[in-house]
């Protein structure tokens, strides 16, 4: 019953302006409520436990780290960057430096705040604001965040997201009193290549954080984000959506999410200080994430709670969300440990926390030398679609190196987790779901004694060795 009314749905979606098709819809999805409800779901907030979920804070650490410490936020208007700031607040800092390009309204509430409208792109404020102020520590927040924008400013996020990282960096290294540099990352880098540009430029931020670390006095870590329900793009439209009682409309069903709370995100950000590495940069990720929340459920809790004939809307996914899941992504030798923002790769080198509820792990190394050929690649380009392109490039000529080097025992399980035969019939996919990297992985272990293990793969992966 359920997959005929998704099926209606789908039919019905384009014309939701007809009076007609309007009732239907709302009578398929009156439908889809009465099946989740009989499924014990929407009585409470999909996202509720999320929104309360709290991490260990170890104050005594952090307030040695932090006692007299001057501290430089990036994007400090932000969500996170805000709830950064007031955590930091309850700790005996000297100063806390704000920069953000959004113009700050009315008077800082705490005297230790000092606040600049900066874009990080700046370089010459930029570096007069480092020299000035003489920061311990930099917590770096500012990007473009929204993954469908990204598509829609190629040029604008590439610049913001790698070279205002970039610029952060130098100018953190030209700065003597510089210690510590901590990063904001997303989940999204985990996955092993990515043709979306908000990921991608995420994940080639990893990589220059990592390399910068190898030789720098500075130590440098970051913590991977999921969804933050503080600031939730699809939940705020969904709210907004049924207030306004026409339609909901979501990019399809069986799309889901993980999610945090942004005080969760700023712990991560401090326990970030006290897990760092000198000549690495670590990651850190939420340990119990919880099972994710499906958009569609999200939106019918939101219709349930209004008491209003309201119908949903599918509108297919937009180019910024359209990657499949790659179940290959996540370690599968592990069921119980299974985690959406760390790879195989990654997992296989994970640590805990003390109180053994965040993750601590490592990206796989790239050389700076393929790195750079990268940056240049993509300063070189002038035209979007060449941003994009060399965005690509760079990313995969990383990645490419980066397979080499990784344990080839990992890359047969990743191939075969990921092209499962039964699963992927289930999943009603195929390989080239997957895009390129598929044959990257293959061609990884071409010429060595593994390749035997992962030739039965190859007619469903449509995949031709060269």
């Amino acid at each position: 019953m359920k997959e005929r009314a998704f099926s209606e749905i789908w039919k019905l979606s384009p014309n939701v302006g007809d009076a007609n098709c309007y009732q239907e819809l709302v009578k398929y999805t009156r439908q889809i409520i009465e099946i989740y409800k009989d499924q014990g779901r929407l009585d409470v907030d999909p996202l509720e436990s999320a929104r309360k979920r709290v991490l260990r804070l170890p104050k005594e650490q952090l307030e040695k780290e932090l006692k007299g410490a001057i501290c430089l936020v990036s994007g400090g208007l932000g969500c996170i960057g805000s709830s950064l700031i007031k955590e930091l607040l309850e700790f005996d800092v000297q100063e806390i430096v704000v920069i953000d390009k959004v113009e700050f309204q009315g008077v800082p509430w705490d005297d230790r705040i000092r606040y600049y409208q900066c874009d990080v792109l700046d370089r010459v404020f930029v570096a007069e604001i480092f020299s000035k102020h003489q920061p311990h520590i930099v917590f770096h927040t500012a990007a473009q965040r929204n993954p469908g924008l990204a598509e829609k400013q190629i040029s604008e996020s590439v610049t913001t997201n790698v070279f205002g990282t970039l610029r952060m960096v130098r100018a953190a290294e030209n700065t003597a009193s510089v210690r510590k540099f901590v990063f904001c990352s997303t989940g999204k880098a985990s996955r092993y290549f990515t043709e979306e540009v908000y990921a991608a430029t995420k994940k080639m931020c990893e990589y220059i954080l990592d390399v910068q670390s190898r030789n720098s006095k500075i130590v440098y870590s970051m913590a991977r984000f999921t969804h933050v329900v503080d600031n939730s793009l699809m939940d705020l439209e969904l709210r907004d959506s049924v207030m306004q009682g026409k339609h909901v409309r979501i990019h399809s069903p069986g799309k889901f999410v993980t999610a945090q709370n942004a005080r969760e995100a700023s712990y991560l950000l401090l326990n970030s200080l006290l897990y760092g590495s000198k000549g690495r940069c670590n990651f850190l990720i939420v340990k119990n994430l919880e099972w994710p929340v499906e958009s569609l459920e999200l939106a019918l809790y939101h219709i349930s709670m209004s008491d209003k004939e309201i119908p949903i809307v599918f509108s297919g996914n937009p180019i910024g969300y359209t990657e499949k899941f790659f179940r290959g992504q996540m370690d599968w030798s592990k069921p119980a440990e299974l985690n959406l923002l760390i790879n195989v790769y990654e997992n296989r080198i994970r640590r805990l926390n003390e109180a053994e509820d965040i993750i601590v792990s490592n990206i796989v190394k790239c050389s700076k030398s393929v790195l750079n050929w990268a940056l240049d690649n993509l300063r070189s380009a002038t035209t979007k679609e060449e941003v994009k392109a060399n965005l690509m490039a760079g990313l995969k000529g990383i990645v490419t190196e980066t397979l080499s080097e990784a344990d080839k025992r990992d890359t047969v399980n990743i191939l075969n987790w990921g092209l499962d035969k039964k699963i992927l019939a289930a999943e009603k996919a195929t390989a080239s779901d997957y895009g390129a990297i598929i044959p990257m992985l293959f061609q990884s272990l071409e010429n060595t004694s593994y390749y035997p293990q992962v030739e039965h793969l190859l007619e469903m992966s449509h995949y031709q060795k060269h």
